[in-house]
This record gives structure tokens, C-alpha cells and sequence, in this order.
């Protein structure tokens, strides 16, 4: 089913897979780490406090009835990163030229749909506001900075790799 067909190791594909192995590890810490806490006070009591993963936030969502938030959640966050991660290993590994050229610009394509940047910076956002207000609290935890890592690395991976042939 799948010929072994390994493109030519030289310095800027050696680099982008490496990248691209970082990228997987960044992107699992990334989702199963704590990405923000949030606490409310108020009278100097604490009402709430809310610490979670993507992935648990997911879970939360999905159980809270709110299934359409949790999928799209799911989808552009973690699964289309991970389609993109496994392509990208095809590319290296499997197939004709011609095949993976087309799986690269597959994953151009998809790329502005992974979504996985514009939620980092939607979970910043979220951190800064909660600033603004005097009864609420928040504090970016090590998955934000894993998933933001993710993203970057990923990218590197993407604009390191050489073209293919």
C-alpha cells in the first residue's frame, strides 16, 4: 500500500523534520497542559476559579450541552493540526513526487484553517481583559506557551522545508 519513498535528507529538510517532531510534542503538551486560569473575587472572597487544558475545556463543553463550541474546538485546534503534522510525515516518507507535491500544497491550503495561532492569541486576549477588571484574575499557565510554541515551530517546519521536485 505505501512505498517507502524518503526524500532526500539535506540540511533544510533534516531541519524541518526535526521542527516537525518538536511540533508534535509542543502540540500535545500544548492541549493536555493548563492553558489559563481564571478566578473571580468579589467582597474578598473567591468565587470561582477555573484552571483547564483544550482538551478538558473540550470535555467540559461537550458535557455543558455546548457540542457545536466543543467540536469546532476539537477540529481547528487539535485535529487539523495533527492532519497537517501526519501529511507533512507522509511527505517525508511515502509516496511519488508528484503525490507529494500535491500533499504540500494540501497543506498550504489547510493551514489558514488550522485556526491553532488564532486561538493562542484568542487566549491572550481573554488574559488581557480579565486584567482590565478589578474582581477578575488571570494567569497564562505552561500550555499556553506549549501551544504558542506549537504554532511557531509548526510554521518554521512549514517555511524551512525545501521545495519539493
Amino acid at each position: 500500500m505505501f512505498n517507502l519513498n524518503i526524500i532526500p535528507f539535506n540540511f533544510r529538510n533534516t531541519l524541518s523534520f526535526i521542527l516537525l517532531l518538536i511540533s508534535f510534542v509542543l502540540l500535545f503538551f500544548g492541549v493536555t497542559e493548563p492553558m489559563m486560569t481564571i478566578s473571580a473575587e468579589y467582597a474578598g472572597q473567591e468565587v470561582f476559579k477555573y484552571k483547564q487544558s483544550i482538551l478538558q475545556a473540550v470535555e467540559t463543553l461537550y458535557e455543558e450541552g455546548f457540542y457545536l463550541v466543543s467540536f469546532l474546538i476539537l477540529f481547528f485546534s487539535v485535529m487539523i493540526p495533527v492532519l497537517k503534522g501526519v501529511v507533512i510525515l507522509w511527505v517525508f516518507f511515502f509516496g511519488e513526487v508528484s503525490g507529494k507535491t500535491s500533499a504540500h500544497n494540501f497543506i498550504f491550503r489547510i493551514g489558514r484553517w488550522s485556526m491553532a495561532d488564532v486561538f493562542a492569541v484568542g487566549a491572550f486576549i481573554a488574559y488581557l481583559g480579565s486584567k482590565a477588571s478589578s474582581m477578575l484574575d488571570a494567569n497564562l499557565e505552561i500550555g499556553f506557551y506549549y501551544f504558542t510554541g506549537y504554532c511557531i515551530v509548526s510554521l518554521l517546519s512549514l517555511q524551512v522545508k525545501s521545495k519539493m521536485s
